[in-house]
């Protein structure tokens, strides 16, 4: 997907003596107007190149060009213009040369967001076989560029700036190909399709279909749609819902809860022999529970070990060596009904806004937590599975079912809706989401083979509209030693001999 964004210049909305800096520029939520507007494309389109339109002396006056390239990426093309021009499409027109005219083609203002899946509306023109489309909001002001639709979803004539249905524009037009795009806007600009002296991008509708292509229209909540033209807008916007939900968002370099359950009885190995119980099975010199703590910790977090009080009051060394190094260890005093069960005895920590990871101690897995954790963050999703491609479709795991636009729909545990199986890494942006729905998860006595695992907690996060994402591995990634086998093969693997607490 290529994104093209042209920005204007200055506006007398935000006058140069009351506004110093370039409207993008502006605070939004407590970030530029125009990187919150990046990044919510950005949450919809993770892998799209963008492209930008840019006044030179706000680039080069105010640093614009590197504030684009850091929000949106190294990839992302400048084009900046020389002064002003007449209208959005002109300004689109200078992209011509940055745009693959083989490419989809998504054109989006620089002054608003749309908080809804836009992913969903670009499949939704995709599976219409439309040549182009429009996402539209109910509204009645002469403000906005309207469309007129044949059968509620068929357009066949844009207006702007004078109201000729209840289908207004919400600042997005798509185009399959960039090429159409680019066609329909020299026509336009050639037939002179000006209102009062400008050229806008909806012109480009008009001459679209009398080249014979198809629009279709795909309505949003009028609420979910957020324009920034002026700044009582910016004011009503701070104080909605959806500005203290980004507020919200942690950021790359928040600190983590890691949560270790490791309250299991470790039966597997103690009816086997073992000397000591499974978290602190000797592992190449350190208990199996430090290589897993190295392994899923980034730095700066705080990781809270769950164990048996049993296994606690046995291993006191070991314990004070983690508690040495900052590990808070919680005494589990009976067995609970599950891992999700176990995870909430610890909620006192991690019951608040802090993201919180939730991973299986007896597994090393081959990858950077701290990029699975900063790519949770940069798509603004709610949380991340850490997932491997399984071609057996092997039930032994918890599967995903991940839809077109990216997102989780649905997890199962021990049930294959998929071929992408989870690593048992679970990420959360909030602790308090793991919480509440995992609450709702018990209350409904959800239950696989009588025991409430952690990975079904997203089906009802999902359930109250949450976005969460998956985080893929190669198969290989994943070393697994949660029975005597799997550690005496990861050993092997590495070239060492048996662990000094294996049987006699």
């Amino acid at each position: 997907m290529q994104i093209l964004i042209p920005i204007s210049g200055r506006t007398p909305f935000f006058p140069e003596d009351e506004y110093f800096f370039p409207k993008p520029l502006i605070e939004v939520a407590g970030q530029p107007m125009i990187e919150l507007v990046i990044g919510n494309l950005k949450h919809d389109f993770p892998d799209a190149e963008f492209v930008f339109i840019v006044d030179r002396e706000d680039a080069r006056g105010f640093s614009l060009d590197r504030v684009l390239s850091l929000a949106a990426g190294e990839n992302a093309k400048i084009v900046e213009r020389l002064g002003p021009t007449s209208g959005g499409l002109c300004s689109c027109l200078l992209a011509i040369d940055a745009l693959d005219p083989d490419r989809e083609l998504l054109i989006f203002n620089s002054d608003q967001i749309i908080t809804d899946n836009l992913a969903a509306h670009v499949e939704r023109f995709n599976q219409s076989e439309a040549d182009a489309g429009v996402v539209t909001f109910d509204a009645v002001h002469p403000r906005w560029c309207y469309v007129v639709s044949e059968d509620g979803h068929e357009v066949i004539q844009a207006f702007e700036k004078k109201v000729m249905s209840r289908h207004a524009v919400a600042g997005l037009y798509y185009f399959q190909k960039a090429e159409t795009f680019l066609s329909a806007a020299q026509k336009a600009v050639l037939n002179d399709a000006h209102v009062n002296g400008l050229f806008y991008i909806s012109a480009s509708l008009n001459e679209t279909l009398l080249m014979g292509h198809r629009i279709i229209l795909s309505e949003i909540d009028a609420r979910n749609y957020h324009s920034f033209f002026e700044p009582s807008r910016i004011r009503t916007f701070e104080r909605s819902p959806a500005a203290a939900s980004i507020r919200d968002r942690p950021q790359a370099g928040t600190r983590v809860n890691v949560i270790l359950p490791a309250a299991g009885e470790g039966s597997r190995f103690a009816n086997a022999g073992w000397k000591k119980p499974k978290p602190f099975i000797d592992v190449l010199g350190l208990p199996m529970l430090s290589h897993v703590i190295d392994n899923v910790s980034p730095k700066g977090s705080q990781t809270t070990v769950l164990l048996r009080k049993q296994h606690r009051d046995e291993q006191a060394s070991a314990i004070d060596d983690l508690e040495a190094r900052g590990i808070n260890v919680i005494s589990v005093e009976k067995l609970t009904e599950g891992t999700a069960s176990t995870v909430l005895l610890a909620r006192s920590v991690f019951d608040n806004e802090q993201p919180m990871m939730v991973a299986n101690s007896d597994q090393i897995v081959d990858f950077d937590v701290a990029d699975f954790i900063n790519d949770c963050f940069n798509r603004q999703l709610d949380g991340s599975i850490l997932v491997f491609r399984d071609p057996t479709m092997d039930p032994k795991w918890s599967f995903a079912r991940v839809g077109a636009d990216g997102l989780v729909q649905e997890v199962a545990e021990k049930k294959a809706i998929s071929d992408l199986a989870t690593v048992g890494i679970y990420l959360f942006s909030r602790g308090r989401d793991f919480v509440g729905a995992a609450a709702d998860m018990m209350a409904a006595n959800e239950r696989v083979n009588g025991e409430f695992y952690t990975c079904p907690v997203y089906n009802f996060m999902i359930a109250q509209g949450a976005r969460i994402g998956v985080y893929e591995v190669p198969m290989h990634a994943m070393q697994g030693l949660g029975t005597p086998e799997d550690l005496e093969g990861f050993l092997t693997k590495q070239g060492a001999g048996p662990s000094p607490d294996a049987p006699d």
